[in-house]
């Protein structure tokens, strides 16, 4: 991971804890092997959570290829803690080839957070493990759900200008987490704040409320582009973008919101 994501996420008050284990998988037992070696990360965090200043109830999880794979059972357990998944070229085609012995869509459950995947190639890549279409059915799997707007897949990012896998993360992680007002970059908690927008998802325009005047506010696309800067808008008419994540940033002063948008 870049020291210029880390440092943006340290600035936001978002530690960033990096763990291994298995360098590759070929069976089962080596999956299982791997969720067990999550369960005694997760419970290193909690247990040094007050030595490193850890905040237990705001988790972003996150995997790359076999990461994704090893991480995913404990980022579907029903813990409210747990605000967020992103995955790179997660899940790829070899765990897929027997469904009778684990399937990923069965730990996708109602309780299951926001998810945000980066892919490097394009759906239906032949010469790649890592197809995007594998990332679509769990996307579908959200949609079947009715939590269709917590799940984001971008892919081809390798023919972009910006192959950076971690280029979504900080915008993400700001926008699940628990909203903390942040002063000289110590994150503090906000309570009482009913900052909120509707509808979300939303199809041409949003009402926003609980303003109480000299907000700043930008809207960013999922990438950080486009942009958009206005004082105090009680409604956002958004209609010309296209479907997609977007967040909107709020700020007052020290104080700072990102709110997760979803256009259909």
């Amino acid at each position: 991971m870049p020291r210029s994501i880390t440092d943006d996420l340290k600035a936001a008050g978002i530690s960033t804890v990096a763990w291994e284990s298995l360098t590759s998988i070929e069976t089962l037992d080596d999956t299982e092997t791997g969720w067990a070696d999550a369960e005694l990360m997760f419970a290193w965090v909690k247990a040094n959570a007050e030595t490193y200043n850890f905040d237990t109830t705001n988790f972003i999880i996150g995997g790359s290829s076999r990461g994704s794979i090893l991480s995913w059972k404990y980022g579907h357990r029903p813990d409210p803690n747990i605000k967020g998944l992103y995955m790179y070229n997660a899940l790829p085609d070899g765990i897929w080839t027997d469904p009778t012995r684990w399937y990923p869509p069965d730990e996708v459950k109602v309780s299951s957070p926001p998810i945000f995947f980066v892919y490097k190639r394009e759906p239906g890549v032949e010469d790649d493990s890592h197809d995007p279409e594998n990332g679509l059915i769990i996307v579908d799997t959200y949609t079947s759900l009715g939590i269709g707007d917590r799940a984001q897949l971008v892919h081809s990012i390798g023919d972009s200008g910006n192959d950076d896998r971690y280029q979504f993360l900080v915008e993400f992680a700001q926008s699940v987490i628990t909203p903390c007002r942040v002063v000289n970059t110590q994150a503090v908690e906000a309570p009482g704040s009913d900052l909120r927008v509707f509808p979300n998802p939303f199809r041409d325009q949003i009402s926003v409320v609980g303003l109480s005047g000299g907000e700043r506010l930008r809207r960013l696309s999922a990438g950080g582009a486009g942009i958009r800067e206005t004082d105090r808008p009680d409604l956002l008419r958004l209609g010309e973008l296209s479907p997609g994540l977007y967040f909107l940033v709020v700020q007052t002063g020290a104080t700072r919101r990102v709110l997760r948008l979803a256009k259909h």
